[in-house]
């Protein structure tokens, strides 16, 4: 074996760490971001350097790893960041002619823009990019049948939905409302027997709708109920046990149905289980 073949194995290894280590940190603590980062990081550094194809190719999933840790830490420079990341990895699934990889690759794109204009409102202008990213996703996917890419660049239509409807005038933000709750409904559909993660995920994003419309606040419950009990129970890759992250959003969607409903005591007591997880995780800050 040759010294670059050798280093393109520790590469792929790094890689393979670096997303277990990524997942994980949702259920065992926030920690294993740095682990993850610094595996991709070091996963990168390898195949950069030996520089072939073969490499370059390997860099695919590298890119995208590190990009996603950084767009979890919320912070506006690390996501900007993650934005290089995906670009770079989308011209290079280009390149080497993998189009059927380009739309779940363009849809990471999208939610980093996503996440940059929720936590940096004055990045606003990056939202019709991102819906149209997000749009070309869906139509490649859709030429290829990939129904699991269709579903994931349908909720992310529907969550930059959400950030219109925040941002927009008053008399547009119901409609925006109703096109989330369209584009999750189809996502949920298309994720039904095929990704549990991801039908949990949009019947999330539902109950967020329904809740800012204050409509259907039962069903919307009925919702979290369901979504809660599934990651409380978690069985999936790479690890078992409650998501806890996860949790925290249901709980902080609960309180919102809570507040709607004029229970202010009880919503205060489902925000405190919340922040318990985060803390749990060491999610937070403060």
């Amino acid at each position: 074996m040759t010294d670059a073949d050798e280093k393109l194995r520790w590469a792929e290894r790094l890689k393979a760490q670096g997303w277990g280590y990524y997942r994980a940190a949702y259920t065992h603590g926030r920690q294993l971001w740095e682990h993850a980062l610094t595996a991709f990081e070091q996963s990168e550094a390898l195949f950069r350097e030996v520089g072939t194809n073969t490499a370059r190719a390997g860099l695919v999933g590298t890119l995208s790893g590190r990009a996603t840790v950084l767009r979890s830490s919320g912070t506006p420079d690390a996501i900007r960041q993650a934005l290089g990341l995906y670009e770079e990895e989308v011209a290079l699934l280009r390149e080497l002619g993998r189009h059927d990889d380009v739309p779940e690759a363009l849809v990471n794109l999208a939610l980093a823009h996503r996440d940059l204009m929720t936590v940096e409102p004055a990045e606003t202008p990056g939202l019709a990019q991102a819906v149209g990213v997000c749009r070309e996703a869906l139509d490649g996917a859709k030429r290829t049948g990939d129904e699991g890419v269709q579903a994931l660049a349908l909720s992310t239509l529907a969550d930059l939905c959400l950030v219109i409807a925040g941002i927009d005038t008053p008399d547009h933000r119901e409609r925006h409302l109703k096109e989330a709750l369209a584009f999750y409904g189809q996502a949920e559909k298309l994720w039904e027997g095929r990704d549990e993660d991801g039908r949990a995920l949009a019947r999330m994003g539902m109950a967020e709708a329904y809740i800012a419309l204050g409509r259907n606040l039962e069903g919307a419950r009925d919702f979290l109920t369901e979504v809660h009990r599934y990651y409380a129970e978690y069985a999936g890759a790479p690890v078992k046990g409650p998501v806890r992250y996860q949790m925290a959003q249901v709980k902080e969607l609960e309180a919102r149905i809570l507040d709607a409903e004029g229970k202010p005591e009880e919503a205060a007591q489902a925000r405190e289980e919340g922040r318990q997880n985060l803390d749990a995780l060491g999610f937070r800050d403060d």
